[in-house]
């Protein structure tokens, strides 16, 4: 197919997104942002929802011909949020049980971090690192106390759904427009490469799906429906190879966990044949070179294979502190197998970032983190999931996260994804959904157990606390 004239230079789309951008830039983002920073000022949840509206919309990005590219818009709401969050008293879901334990573990893991970054081989990467990520952890701390009431969370799932949709509505609209898509070979948005992007979105399709499933308001689950067929075309624009392959299995858990209607079934076949007639050729060539025997891999599967190796054995050789966040990168070449020219090589794998980064214990803490929302919701959705008495907010958190989490660990086995904010909140959400419900004074069932509060009483799914929402 015939590419668009000019499509490789940085100054594409501008002649054709120019007016568009500035007039959505001045009318809608400035004073949707003056706002949100009002409103935190009161309602400090409302800026914590606004500030991950923000980096999931990117509106630097996505108006970036109005906006300057340094305006900080997320500084800003952060500001207004701690102000919000101190003038309320500090009031928020209290942290007890698996919520305090996933917390003290993301908090350990940063501890370690940061003392891994005074002995740091490369000095830039690691300032880089922690400059980002010390930031990530707060936010989602804080999300897991803020979210304290059902309409909070379902609100702020709603969000992660259509920020994110909207820049891939862009991103489809600029492959229908051209013919070609430019981003599978330059990044979207400040995020990074086509990959990393593409791990942003997978926990977020989780999300959209499930927003479809339970939302009753008919212009909401429409819309989630339509954003989850971009997301999952914008997958197959990127050829992230590792997302399309966590994608597959992250949704096979979603359609074994989801509840069994006619509507699902009949979503779900819909959505299979679109997927089908969305992937063309060479969608198909880049998912499957990966299941291909050595020799016959192209260079980009099989150089991921020598990365992990030579991950592995750095990890061997410096498993206590690791050798500084985010610069294991920088000892890849010395034991890469056959590598040409250059100093600097990214692991292109979560867990052998963390662990050649920040040591081996650094990485358990940190995929405590995850594993421990997960858990509790996989146990809370075998209890009540299917229930059709269960709150829709809850049963759609659980179905998200159950099937999110795994998507997003899987996609970071191929890119690493742990400086991207969407898997995080995904977790927090959890976590917030949790301490709503050891507020309301229920406690954790085990996994003989229904769920019941401390006096030995069922789980009145209709209580006011823990009820409905109008989703």
């Amino acid at each position: 197919m015939k590419q668009p004239a000019g499509w490789t230079s940085p100054n594409y789309l501008i002649s054709r997104y120019t007016e568009h951008s500035f007039m959505l830039g001045i009318l809608i983002v400035y004073p949707l942002f003056l706002g949100v920073c009002l409103a935190a000022l009161f309602r400090p949840w409302i800026g914590l929802v606004g500030f991950y509206g923000c980096v999931l919309l990117e509106p630097n990005w996505n108006w970036r011909w109005s906006i300057p590219p340094d305006f900080p818009f997320q500084k800003y709401i952060v500001a207004s949020t701690l102000i919000g969050f101190l003038l309320a008293g500090l009031r928020g879901n209290r942290l007890s049980g698996s919520s305090l334990a996933a917390v003290v573990a993301l908090l350990s893991y940063l501890v370690i971090t940061f003392v891994s970054l005074q002995q740091t081989i490369d000095v830039r990467l690691s300032e880089f690192y922690w400059d980002s990520v010390w930031k990530i952890v707060l936010m989602a701390i804080l999300a897991i106390v803020l979210l304290d009431e059902p309409r909070k969370v379902w609100i702020c799932l709603v969000v992660m759904v259509l920020m994110q949709g909207y820049s891939a509505f862009r991103i489809n609209e600029q492959y229908f427009s051209d013919g070609v898509s430019i981003y599978a070979h330059r990044a979207w948005g400040t995020k990074g490469d086509n990959n990393l992007y593409s791990n942003l979105t997978v926990p977020i399709i989780a999300c959209s799906a499930s927003v479809c499933i339970f939302a009753k308001k008919q212009w909401l689950w429409i819309g989630a429906g339509i954003i989850f067929i971009f997301q999952l075309h914008q997958l197959m624009l990127l050829e992230s190879r590792g997302a399309m392959l966590a994608t597959v299995g992250m949704m096979a858990i979603f359609a074994w966990y989801m509840p069994r209607t006619k509507f699902t079934i009949w979503a779900t076949a819909l959505a299979l044949i679109i997927g089908a007639g969305l992937a063309g050729p060479p969608v198909v060539k880049e998912f499957t070179s990966s299941f291909q025997a050595e020799g016959e891999r192209d260079a980009s599967a099989d150089s991921r294979f020598k990365l992990w190796k030579a991950g592995w054995e750095i990890t061997l050789d410096y498993p206590v502190l690791g050798v500084g966040p985010y610069a294991g990168q920088r000892l890849v070449p010395q034991y890469y197998e056959g590598y040409g020219e250059g100093t600097v090589k990214g692991l292109h794998n979560l867990f052998f970032e963390i662990t050649t980064g920040s040591g081996v214990v650094a990485a358990i803490f940190y995929f405590s983190f995850f594993l421990i929302p997960w858990y509790l919701s996989w146990r809370h959705i075998r209890l009540i999931g299917n229930n059709p008495d269960a709150p829709d907010w809850l049963r759609a958190i659980l179905l998200s996260v159950v099937a999110g989490i795994p998507g997003y660990l899987a996609a970071s086995v191929f890119s690493s994804g742990s400086l991207i904010e969407s898997s995080y909140l995904l977790a927090s959400l959890s976590l917030a959904a949790n301490s709503i419900f050891s507020k309301c004074g229920y406690i954790e069932a085990s996994d003989d157990e229904v769920i019941e509060n401390e006096t030995g009483e069922y789980l009145d799914l209709d209580a006011p606390d823990v009820g409905n929402v109008h989703v």
